[in-house]
């Protein structure tokens, strides 16, 4: 069974830890995309000393239909399942299944915002793996030397 991964899109504007007093807000490229969600999949969210870990169910749904972007300590995940019904006529008893769009979000500590991030999605279910160990970043300083002195 193939393993697929799905690409985590850090915004721009996400440039760091909110300032003090900034009013936390969902994160959408559109606001509309809330309304036309649907439906929300099932999700455990658990930790570990090192990482913590997001399973998201999405039975049916497939890779290319799953999107994943995290901006503002918000992980979004939205997507789609796609109903696939037969063309004659059908009487239903029962219906349990959600089709259609759907969108998750979870907010994610600003603590860990910024940490090494993974998604790996395998038999219906989307795992992102988030690490809690920080990495020193160290932005290297250029020094202009004046010649003419």
């Amino acid at each position: 069974m193939s393993m697929h991964v799905i690409r985590i899109v850090r915004e721009l504007s996400d440039s760091g830890p909110s300032s003090p007093g900034t009013n936390a807000q969902i994160f959408c490229e559109d606001t509309s995309q809330i309304n036309l969600a649907t439906w929300e999949p099932n999700t455990d969210i658990c930790e570990s000393e090192d990482e913590v870990f997001i399973r998201i169910e999405l039975a049916g749904v497939a890779r290319d239909d799953i999107s994943a972007k995290l901006k503002n300590g918000k992980l979004l995940i939205s997507g789609v399942r796609r109903e696939n019904r037969p063309q004659k006529q059908i009487y239903f008893h029962q219906l349990e299944i959600h089709y259609g769009q759907f969108l998750k979000i979870i907010s994610i500590p600003e603590s860990i915002e910024h940490n090494d991030i993974e998604a790996h999605f395998q038999e219906g279910i989307l795992e992102i793996t988030i690490s809690k160990k920080s990495h020193v970043i160290e932005i290297p300083i250029a020094v202009e030397i004046n010649s003419s002195e």
